[in-house]
This record gives structure tokens, C-alpha cells and sequence, in this order.
């Protein structure tokens, strides 16, 4: 490995520090492969070494106070992946407390981190900062910018603000993946930094934005075809995905040929009776489906069933999805009896092996919602919105800014509407416009939209000021 000459000071300080502490706090920056190279080269009877990417991640003081215990002739602890440990405030919290007690051991303390951490620490950590003697900054070597990524760990999959935030650390690492040239860069990297952008495209997916996500799946697909060619599994994952991102941008023409490219790898390489083929039956049924083409997507519906059914058994999440599917096709067709039927089959697998609480038990809801309003029983239908949005509110918090959210809330106005009570109405679709222009921002084209049906409700009840003005104030609370 060639050594970036910019890091010769690094090491000397390291050097340094080693022949002449006795004790103290020192903390080390550097990539997190980089952190291990850099460990193994002070490695010696007097290093005990402890690496949070080998660990479950959770920082605790205990583990920290067993190093020393564990190694009692060690006078340097080697404590290395602290950005895996410290990604929570709390983390920070419990190592800032822990301070004293680390320092009791009395021995010379190492704490390994990458530099964003280091900058989040030193924010937040002001005890253990205070006792910290010196700090040893790593420029990254050329290979150490490319690594696979893991998918972040979130506390709630679905918090919006958690994923954004996510978003913002990644971003650097996103920006150097993506222009990676195709030639000259090894092929064991380039498959690397596709699994990192994988990941990222799937916060972005979470987000809902998926023109971004599309824009780093476009790339993960160039990747994979060069490396590992066309016929390969991967290759049909990022054939899904990208087709996957093509229809919640209601693009359903361009995300066909690539469920029917990724239907054709999956056949030869996995063979007719694969889950992963089922899925591909599903993904285009649903494309059929919203192309209105409902003979075609009932057929494909049905051989994705009959997969999974088999292979899966009668009660999982896929099997699940297929009776969801099949139920919007009966309540386009105005068949709502058969319609609930079928969500009633889905809503039961999925209470029973996800739990009420699951955001996919609040879907189904709001789609039963939507076939008690299509036969005009619009209290059933008020009944199963509610019973979405307290699902949601206890999934992705109290004021939560998500798109099942505003979709609810939307559901929730139009009941209002139909009843002729527009102060109810009024203030759901109010709700909606808030969470909306949280996601998308103003000068999106649907904002237009949505304050001109505003104001319509607005005017329908006596009001004592321009509607303008009345709106603005409802923003700001």
C-alpha cells in the first residue's frame, strides 16, 4: 500500500505520544478501513484494542472499563469505529458522562473516529474534550474513499427528519461515489461503491424523492452491468429498482421494460418458481394495472400468487401484497364487495405477522377507507381513516411531514367535504398542504393546486380576513 506522504506527520505525532504519555485522552481521525491499518502498525504487548464495527455498535462504558480489566498489563487502549458508537446524541451523552471514570484507569486512551464525528463530538462532548491532550488528523489514502456502506442504522425507519439528517452526513461520500470513472477504478471498488449508493438510494426511497434516488440507481445500474454483466442477479435487483423509481414518478411506461428485463434474469438465473421471479410477476401486474390493462394484471397477479403461496406459504408480507393488488382492481371495476374481501385477506396476514402498529397495517386502512367511500358509506370509510392516522402518528410521530401522512389527512377532507362540513374539511386539508410543502417546498407545480382548493373551502364559510393572510398564519403555527 503507498502511504499518503501528507500523513507522515500523523504518524510521527502518533510516535510521540507513545514514547512520551503516561496517560491521557487522544483521538485519532481517519477513514474507518484506514483506522485498522493504522492500529496494526503500533500493534505490540503494550496495545489492547477494542473496534466497535465488531461489536453490536452500542457504546457503554462498561465495555470500555472490561478493556482494561480484560488486559491488565496493557497501557494503551486502542478504541477504534467510535463513529459507529457515537451516532446518537445520547451515545455522545453516555461517553461525555463515562469521562472521569475512563480517566481513573489511568492509561493512555486512543479513540479512533472519522472526522465528522470528531466534529459532532467536539459540539456536544465538552468533558471529554477538556480532557482530550492531542489530536491526529489522517488524510484518507485514495483506496479508503471507497467502501460498502451498510444501510444506516435509524431508530425509526420511516422518520422523516432522522433520514434527512442521514442524508446530509452521507452526502460527501455520495457525491465521490458517483463520479467514480467506470474505467480505471477496480472492479471490487466499483462494486463497493454501488452497495453505498444502493443504501443511499433507499433513504432516498424512504424520503420519497425519487427522482434523487433514480439518479444514483442509474449509475449502480452502469456498474453492474460492467462488472458482473447482464445476466446477473444484481443486475435484476438494479433493473427493479430503476423501474421501481420510474412509477412513484408515475412514469409506468419506462418502469415496464425494466421489470420485464429483470423478470427475464431472474427466470434463467433463479428459474420459473423463485420468489424473486414471483416478485417480478407482481411488479408487473401492478404496471398493467395502472396502465388500466386489468385482464393482463389479474394474470400476472395470479402467477406471482400462486409462487408465493407455495414456496412462501399462505401467510407473509407478499402474499399479502398480491390480495392488496388484486382488491384495487376489483374496486376499479366495481366489484367492492370482492374489493374488501381481498383487503380484509391482506389486512388480517399483515396484523398478524407485522403487528397493528406496522405503516403497511395504515395502508391498507386507507384503502378500505377508499372502497367504503366508492359505495358512499362515507362513516365506515371516516372510521378506517382515523384508524390510519393514529397508526401513522405513533410510526412516524405526532407531527410527522410524510407522504402516507398528507394522503390520510386528504382522505380525512374529502369525507368533510361530502358531509357539507368545511370547517372539518378545511382544517384536514390544511394539515395536507403543510405536510405536502414540508416534503416538496414552495414553487413545487402541485402547490398551486392545493392552495387554490384551499381557498375554495376558505370561502365557502364566513371569514374575517383575505385569504391570503388567514393562510400565511396557519403556516407559521
Amino acid at each position: 500500500m503507498t502511504t499518503n506522504p501528507d500523513n507522515s506527520r500523523a504518524h510521527a505525532k502518533i510516535q510521540w505520544i507513545l514514547d512520551n504519555a503516561d496517560m491521557g485522552f487522544f483521538i485519532i481521525t481517519a477513514p474507518h478501513r484506514q483506522q485498522g491499518r493504522i492500529a496494526e502498525m503500533y500493534k505490540s504487548n503494550r496495545v489492547a484494542m477494542l473496534d466497535y464495527s465488531q461489536t453490536s455498535g452500542q457504546l457503554e462504558f462498561y465495555d470500555l472499563d472490561a478493556l482494561v480489566d480484560d488486559n491488565p498489563d496493557c497501557d494503551i487502549m486502542f478504541v477504534l469505529n467510535m463513529q459507529i458508537a457515537l451516532r446518537e446524541e445520547m451515545s455522545m451523552a453516555h461517553f461525555n458522562m463515562s469521562r472521569d471514570n475512563i480517566a481513573r484507569k489511568r492509561r493512555i486512551w486512543f479513540f479512533f473516529m472519522d472526522k465528522e464525528t470528531d466534529d459532532r463530538l467536539a459540539g456536544f462532548a465538552f468533558d471529554v474534550y477538556a480532557y482530550v491532550r492531542m489530536k491526529v488528523h489522517f488524510t484518507p489514502e485514495p483506496e479508503e474513499e471507497i467502501i460498502a456502506l451498510p444501510l444506516p442504522e435509524l431508530e425509526e425507519q420511516h422518520n422523516v427528519e432522522e433520514i434527512r439528517k442521514t442524508l446530509a452526513r452521507y452526502k460527501d461520500m455520495e457525491e465521490r461515489y458517483m463520479a467514480l470513472p467506470l474505467d480505471g477504478t477496480e472492479d471490487g471498488q466499483l462494486l463497493a461503491a454501488a452497495v453505498t449508493l444502493e443504501n443511499i438510494a433507499a433513504l432516498y426511497k424512504n424520503y420519497a424523492d425519487y427522482s434523487n434516488a433514480l439518479r444514483l440507481l442509474n449509475r449502480i445500474m452502469a456498474i453492474r452491468e460492467k462488472v458482473l454483466g447482464e445476466m446477473h442477479q444484481d443486475t435484476a435487483i438494479a433493473c427493479n429498482n430503476i423501474a421501481y423509481a420510474n412509477k412513484y414518478l408515475n412514469d409506468t411506461y419506462s418502469a415496464l421494460p425494466w421489470y420485464e428485463r429483470a423478470l427475464n434474469i431472474n427466470k434463467e438465473v433463479l428459474g420459473d418458481n423463485h420468489p424473486s421471479t414471483a416478485d417480478n410477476y407482481n411488479n408487473i401486474a401492478i404496471i398493467f394495472s395502472e396502465q388500466e390493462d386489468y385482464t393482463k394484471a389479474i394474470e400476472f397477479h395470479e402467477k406471482a400468487l400462486g409462487i408465493y403461496k407455495e414456496i412462501l406459504g399462505p401467510e407473509n408480507p407478499k402474499t399479502a401484497g398480491v390480495y392488496s393488488d388484486i382488491a384495487f382492481i376489483l374496486n376499479e371495476q366495481g366489484e367492492h364487495s370482492r374489493a374488501l374481501e381481498m383487503f380484509e385477506n391482506c389486512l388480517n396476514i399483515q396484523e398478524k405477522i407485522l403487528g397493528p402498529g406496522h405503516p403497511d397495517v395504515a395502508l391498507t386502512y386507507n384503502n378500505i377507507a377508499m372502497v367504503y367511500v366508492n359505495k358512499n358509506e362515507h362513516t365506515k370509510a371516516l372510521e378506517f381513516l382515523l384508524r390510519a392516522l393514529d397508526v401513522q402518528e405513533n410510526a412516524y410521530g405526532i407531527n410527522a411531514n410524510h407522504p402516507h401522512v398528507e394522503a390520510t389527512c386528504i382522505g380525512i377532507a374529502i369525507i368533510y367535504l361530502r358531509h357539507g362540513d368545511y370547517s372539518e374539511a378545511l382544517k384536514w386539508c390544511v394539515r395536507a398542504y403543510k405536510t405536502s410543502m414540508h416534503f416538496v417546498g414552495h414553487s413545487h407545480p402541485g402547490e398551486g393546486e392545493y392552495e387554490s382548493i384551499l381557498r375554495r373551502i376558505y370561502n365557502a364559510l364566513p371569514h374575517s380576513q383575505p385569504f391570503e393572510t388567514w393562510l400565511a398564519a396557519r403556516m407559521e403555527e
